[in-house]
């Protein structure tokens, strides 16, 4: 079956069970190797490397929040692979569903200009983290019983077809098992090949499997173009099917859509970090300097799966997300909490050199202190 917008189609609500009720987390995607630019004590430009990839650094995020956490991908048996690995297994991530392959891993180089988007360079041919099928997909779902179905793009784009297609799958079994599904477009523009509109119509297309959709502002004006309006963006993809849109937006927080109750018009609730510009927060809640923005959208997004399937106890939105129920006051409420602990952990992130989330009680602490200040 080809990568159509047919095969996009939502789940009817009467094939989608109750939610779940576990807190368990599947994350799909790529596994790779940053390679962060630094300096030799001489001086002299050099790159260390790093375990990363937009869904590798979700993964870790919502594990170290306190989520039972399940990474679903193809990880190469080379050295690099190796790595990847045994860095989830020490972070205790379940890895029951990768799959290890003799194909090379995919590798990252950053350029990380003051006061620009991080770019990217990819090395990612034949990858192991291209050799996910519908059938392996199939296969994750079979007997299992998940909370949310997460899966960010990158290096792995849905111009992939076989990877698209494995999505689908993904997404469709999951709501079909009392999941909710959600997604991050993460765009990579070197990686797009066939340009930014025919991109945007296969984005638009997988909306129809999509619960949460979270984007980065600069992916919004990659898709849709400059001047782009978040809120019109967010109209439309909450009309193609998704029940919350959530859009970071850098230094400035991050911001989140829905419809109410009474099916009005279009309601948002915003966070911002708790800095002051130019620095960011570290874990004790006090102001350092920013080392770099890799992975702080990852660590957010850790953060609202976190709290939108009750971590820690909390109240969980699982029932607006899986089972169709209203956005009241009450879930408006606890989403502008969860949204502000989300902006939060990114900040603290953003304190560390690469993708370093922090904890659940790294981020309590940090807001305790701020509100004692």
């Amino acid at each position: 079956m080809g990568a159509s917008a047919s095969q996009f189609s939502r789940v009817p609500a009467s094939e989608r069970p109750a939610p779940s009720g576990v807190q368990d987390l599947c994350v799909a995607g790529e596994a790779l190797i940053d390679f962060l630019p630094r300096e030799t004590k001489d001086g002299d430009p050099a790159y260390m490397p790093k375990a990363g990839g937009s869904p590798f650094n979700v993964c870790i995020a919502a594990r170290r929040l306190g989520l039972p956490t399940h990474f679903f991908s193809g990880i190469s048996t080379d050295l690099f692979g190796e790595d990847l690995y045994n860095h989830l297994g020490r972070e205790k991530v379940d890895l029951s569903l990768v799959q290890r392959v003799a194909k090379p891993t995919t590798l990252a180089f950053v350029s990380n200009t003051p006061g620009a988007d991080v770019k990217y360079a990819f090395f990612k041919e034949n990858a192991a983290d291209r050799s996910l099928t519908r059938e392996a997909s199939a296969s994750a779902m079979e007997g299992r019983s998940f909370g949310a179905v997460h899966m960010s793009l990158g290096a792995v784009t849905l111009e992939d077809q076989q990877m698209a297609e494995a999505f689908a799958e993904l997404f469709s079994a999951a709501q079909r098992r009392g999941a909710f599904t959600s997604f991050d477009p993460n765009i990579r523009g070197p990686m797009i090949a066939g340009g930014a509109e025919a991109y945007r119509a296969k984005v638009e297309e997988f909306m129809g499997l999509v619960d949460l959709a979270k984007s980065s502002d600069a992916d919004i004006e990659f898709l849709y173009g400059e001047g782009a309006k978040l809120e019109e963006v967010a109209e439309k993809w909450l009309e193609l099917g998704a029940r919350l849109v959530v859009v970071t937006k850098g230094p400035e927080g991050a911001v989140a859509f829905y419809r109410p109750a009474d099916g009005g018009a279009t309601v948002s609730v915003s966070a911002v970090p708790p800095t002051k510009q130019p620095d960011t927060i570290d874990a004790s809640g006090k102001a350092a300097p920013v080392v770099d923005t890799v992975g702080a959208g990852d660590t957010c997004m850790g953060g609202l799966l976190f709290g939108l399937m009750g971590g820690g106890g909390a109240t969980s939105l699982a029932a607006q997300m899986a089972g169709g129920a209203a956005w009241d006051g009450a879930a408006a409420a606890r989403l502008t909490e969860i949204l502000r602990s989300a902006v939060a952990g990114a900040a603290i992130n953003c304190s560390r050199p690469g993708a370093d989330p922090p904890t659940s009680d790294e981020v309590a602490g940090a807001l305790a202190a701020l509100a004692s200040a």
